[in-house]
């Protein structure tokens, strides 16, 4: 098809739903697609593809008052800034911040809203009965009656049944990968390469729980090094040093932040493991298993389960430390084959169809 998308983005941080985004305008542009990218925040923590065009559509308003009707003046900014272009063929917004934007904006009713969490636990889960009331109508005004992408099947029974949402239609469409591309940038030198070490890659955040990494770390048979990958704040990374030094692992953990390239990484570990709460549909993982690198994850809400089919499934673990010392121990000692079924369903040219075919469907219905 030829055709104009459009991405709507809070930032281009350095999170996997960023990456995602980056990842579909590539390969669309390559398919002579013309893209556009609004980005609502001034991060930028990946370059932008060549041939998209990147709209800037920041919020300008004094900071004390920012929060003074945030979503409907930022509705109208993002509106300005889109105003006089083309029509696109396909809209797709992703992110709570943006969702709520766009569905305050022109774009409302063509858009369709990419969830790539499970909304209940990322939003709903704070103390107070009143709060997580106003959260909840927060998003039953932002997802019902629209057009909804969920990454996981188990995102989209979250929206539906946990949530309480009724989308006008729900997809559900995996992220995608491209993986001449993650195999050609996991070639890259690795200072690690010939080591024997595990490695964990993800942003700092309570959702990753490296606490329980950590914890599991400590608790398996294992005696070579854990590498933790991602970014997080000096406060972050003193008390994850603190928790290592009191499980007696901190001679063989080291933190090395953020890598824009992490796949060299990924490809020499002996394994990969995930240790959080909630996902969405956790991009690491099929990450790790087209760089060669089995995987030992929680099986938590949602993704992992999606993932880790057949014989995989042995890297699968309860939201336990113990639960995944156990799976880091049999992902080690009897590394599951990897076969190309357990790619094939990410693989970036499929996941794009399906995203031009919600512009197919669209122009017929």
């Amino acid at each position: 098809m030829t055709g104009r998308i459009l991405f709507v983005v809070d930032g281009l941080a350095g999170g996997g739903a960023e990456r995602t985004i980056l990842t579909l305008a590539r390969e669309m542009v390559g398919r002579g697609l013309d893209v556009d990218i609004a980005s609502l925040r001034a991060e930028q923590a990946y370059p932008i593809p060549d041939g998209v065009s990147f709209i800037p559509c920041y919020d300008t308003g004094p900071r004390r008052l920012r929060k003074i009707g945030e979503i409907r003046r930022r509705a109208r900014q993002l509106d300005a800034a889109l105003s006089g272009r083309p029509r696109w063929d396909l809209v797709v917004s992703t992110l709570l911040t943006s969702d709520r934007i766009v569905a305050a904006s022109r774009l409302a009713d063509t858009a369709w809203y990419r969830v790539p969490n499970t909304l209940s636990v990322d939003h709903l889960g704070v103390s107070g009965t009143l709060k997580r009331a106003r959260r909840r109508a927060r998003l039953d005004r932002t997802y019902s009656d629209r057009k909804v992408i969920a990454v996981s099947a188990g995102v989209g029974r979250d929206l539906i049944e946990t949530v309480g949402a009724r989308p006008a239609r729900l997809e559900v469409i995996h992220n995608p990968f491209d993986t001449t591309e993650i195999r050609r940038l996991s070639e890259e030198p690795c200072s690690l390469e010939g080591e024997d070490y595990l490695v964990s890659v993800g942003r700092l955040h309570r959702q990753k729980r490296h606490d329980r990494l950590l914890g599991a770390f400590a608790l398996s048979r294992y005696e070579g090094r854990l590498v933790i990958v991602g970014a997080g704040s000096s406060e972050q990374v003193r008390r994850l040093a603190e928790r290592a030094d009191a499980l007696g692992v901190s001679q063989r953990v080291d933190l090395v932040g953020f890598k824009e390239n992490p796949y060299p990484l990924m490809r020499h570990a002996r394994a990969l493991v995930s240790s959080s709460d909630f996902e969405g549909f956790p991009r690491v993982l099929v990450e790790s298993l087209i760089c060669g690198t089995p995987v030992a994850s929680t099986n938590c809400p949602s993704g992992p389960e999606e993932i880790l089919t057949g014989d995989l499934s042995v890297g699968l673990a309860d939201l336990a430390e113990r639960s995944l010392a156990d799976a880091i121990d049999r992902v080690v000692d009897g590394p599951p084959v990897i076969g190309p079924e357990h790619v094939h369903p990410f693989l970036v040219r499929r996941i794009t169809d399906q995203y031009l075919g919600l512009a197919e469907r669209g122009a017929t219905d």
